[in-house]
């Protein structure tokens, strides 16, 4: 993989986003890779030489290492922390490393997982299911290791872009920057079985010509659902938007009986994709090409 710098940042900011401590080992496969789309896996496997990927967008990732590193640096009471654990399975060595295992009685355990997050993904629960497949994996792992831990997970949410103006304003927006979110985790046969598939996915997709692989679907590409906007002509801001066609043409009809004024129109937007832009296979997936010339993505290249 190749490192570029478009906005000319000094060395000393280069290397410190360069920096990366993780132990890659071919014949293993991390928590977070197995959760991966099997085409955005294999499509960087297959042309990881070609690979680009400016620091700038390193800047992200590099907060929350900061979070992880200053929490782990306090030495939590009765609480075992960033302990990287390994299980075989099929021909693969599982590997996760928790954040925090919290003793909750004698001898058992809790995970809790630190994010640094933004505040939209607490407030509709758009990562959640992630979450649970990441600390259900790590409690597997912990389970396989000698640990007994029970199936109630914590995830530690630090928000990256909370205010305290809208927290004010909104009762049901976060009230502190920081919030904690109780996950249930899958139990162990299920756990297992999501592992085995993963890899097979992962495995299979790596021998496949492109025009084989599964297409990312739209929950792996955190896609945005269409909408339909009723627009007043001329106007650059919608009179109101719906979830529906139907909905929308229900109101532009006048539930009355008496149409709205021939200035309004409906108009279709497309459910956004957001995935792509931190995908550093996207200049070689022609899936990524497609949903650019639907408007579904912006071209994050140019």
């Amino acid at each position: 993989m190749k490192y570029t710098n478009k906005r000319d940042f000094p060395d000393f900011v280069v290397e410190w986003l360069k920096h990366d401590e993780y132990d890659y080992d071919e014949n293993t496969i991390s928590a977070t890779t197995l959760m991966q789309p099997p085409r955005s896996y294999a499509l960087k496997k297959q042309n990881w030489d070609r690979l680009e990927i400016d620091i700038e967008d390193l800047i992200a990732s590099r907060y929350g290492t900061a979070i992880h590193d200053s929490v782990e640096k306090v030495g939590l009471t009765g609480c075992k922390q960033e302990e990287r654990l390994r299980k075989a399975v099929k021909n693969k060595i599982i590997t996760g490393k928790f954040d925090i295992l919290k003793e909750v009685s004698d001898k058992r355990w809790q995970l809790i997982d630190v994010k640094s997050t933004s505040v939209w993904s607490f407030v509709y629960g758009s990562k959640d299911q992630d979450y649970i497949k990441q600390l259900s994996i790590y409690r597997w792992l912990a389970i396989q290791n000698q640990y007994d831990v029970i199936q109630t997970g914590k995830v530690w949410m630090i928000f990256t872009d909370w205010s305290a103006t809208k927290a004010r304003q909104d009762p049901n927006y976060p009230q502190t920057r920081i919030a904690i979110k109780e996950v249930d985790l899958w139990g162990d046969e299920e756990t297992l079985k999501y592992i085995g598939d993963r890899i097979g996915l992962l495995e299979s997709a790596l021998k496949q010509e492109q025009g084989e692989m599964p297409r990312c679907t739209d929950e792996e590409l955190w896609a945005s659902e269409d909408s339909w906007a009723i627009m007043k002509k001329g106007a650059k801001r919608a009179f109101k938007v719906h979830k529906s066609e139907a909905e929308a043409k229900a109101q532009l009809e006048g539930t009355n009986g008496n149409s709205m004024s021939k200035d309004y129109s409906i108009v279709l937007r497309k459910g956004k994709v957001v995935r792509c832009k931190y995908c550093a296979a996207r200049k070689f997936c022609n899936q990524y090409t497609e949903l650019i010339d639907s408007g579904r993505s912006e071209n994050h290249d140019i």
